[in-house]
């Protein structure tokens, strides 16, 4: 939706999980609204302010633009919607009201909270006629939008770099984006992006870490799979903290998603048209069949070359490690424990699969 359409409406909420793509819609909305001037722009806090106070500010008459406008970040922070929607349906036609509802940290409580937020306020604005842009990039055409980027930047870029960019920012377009523009300084007055300047610059994610350290196990690869744990674990006086907050909590569910695949590699089908019988068997979080198609054909990749035996030992193996670190188990250190946990699953890999 472009900010052309969003500006001719009176109240718009931006939201979706590419944060990237939210903020650029807000800028360009706000660089339409200020092209006379920032004089009829305001912006609040969503908790620091009332929704009286953004109602009333949009409702004000413009001084010296077509329009009054007014942004509220962290929008869904503000919870209480009672006697907003029949304010919102009398603003003037020459107010804007622009609704951001930004990422939030916090448990996945609170994440389940901000959720339902977000729903409430979503069903608000469309009650009012709003528009509601949500931001959220397509799986499939990530890699397509990644070069598109590059190309904006005036870069060039391989299908196979994007996919190495894709890949390492967890398929996130916004994420995408903030690595091609530090590639972009990077490279400097050179046109092409390189693999090695993408290995060289791009910060991976931890997911990716953790996906490169199983491949590493599943590949009997001794150095690389210890050398992604020592950077999933940061530094050894944290390893206990990394393992309880990441590292265990990661690798459980791409061993799970692993195991999916094993069964879709012996069904002789991919994730997407298994049969109702394997279907079943997964669970509802993590689903190999929810995942993006390029990630399925990675885990596909990676369990031809296990089995189901070596999978469920690899799940002992973690359940062992959680209880050495908390206490249950005896056992010598963090990092020691984590080490000896990637190297028992190594030693079972490195024994003849089953046919």
């Amino acid at each position: 939706m472009t900010a052309d359409k969003l500006f001719k409406s009176r109240v718009v909420m931006l939201t979706g999980e590419e944060h990237a793509l939210r903020l650029r819609a807000l800028h360009e909305l706000i660089a339409l609204a200020t092209a006379e001037g920032d004089f009829d722009l305001q912006t609040f806090e969503s908790d620091t302010s009332a929704p009286s106070d953004w109602i009333g500010s949009a409702g004000t008459a413009p001084f010296l633009s077509l329009r009054r406008t007014v942004v509220v970040r962290h929008l869904l922070r503000c919870e209480n919607l009672e006697g907003i929607e029949a304010s919102l349906k009398a603003l003037p036609e020459h107010a804007l009201l622009i609704l951001v509802a930004d990422d939030e940290s916090g448990d996945d409580n609170r994440q389940r909270k901000l959720g339902t937020a977000r729903k409430h306020w979503e069903k608000l604005v469309n009650s009012t006629g709003g528009i509601v842009a949500a931001f959220a990039a397509d799986p499939k055409q990530v890699k397509a939008a990644i070069r598109a980027e590059a190309e904006r930047l005036g870069k060039k870029l391989s299908e196979a770099g994007a996919e190495s960019i894709s890949e390492m920012t967890g398929a996130s377009l916004s994420r995408a984006i903030e690595e091609l523009e530090k590639l972009a300084i990077y490279v400097g007055e050179e046109l092409q992006i390189r693999e090695s300047d993408i290995r060289a610059v791009v910060v991976p994610s931890r997911e990716w870490n953790v996906f490169k350290m199983v491949d590493a196990i599943v590949d009997g690869n001794v150095h690389e799979a210890l050398r992604q744990l020592r950077v999933l674990v940061g530094s050894q006086t944290k390893a206990e903290e990394a393992a309880f907050s990441r590292i265990l909590p990661m690798l459980t569910r791409q061993i799970r998603l692993l195991w999916q695949a094993r069964l879709c590699v012996e069904a002789r089908c991919q994730p997407g048209n298994a049969p109702e019988s394997i279907n079943r068997m997964f669970p509802e979080k993590p689903n190999i069949a929810k995942e993006p198609p390029y990630r399925q054909s990675r885990l596909i990749a990676q369990a031809r070359r296990t089995d189901l035996p070596t999978l469920t030992f690899c799940f002992a193996a973690i359940s062992e490690a959680d209880g050495k670190l908390k206490g249950l188990i005896d056992a010598f250190s963090a990092i020691e424990t984590l080490e000896h946990m990637v190297l028992s699953m190594i030693d079972t890999v490195m024994q003849p699969i089953s046919a």
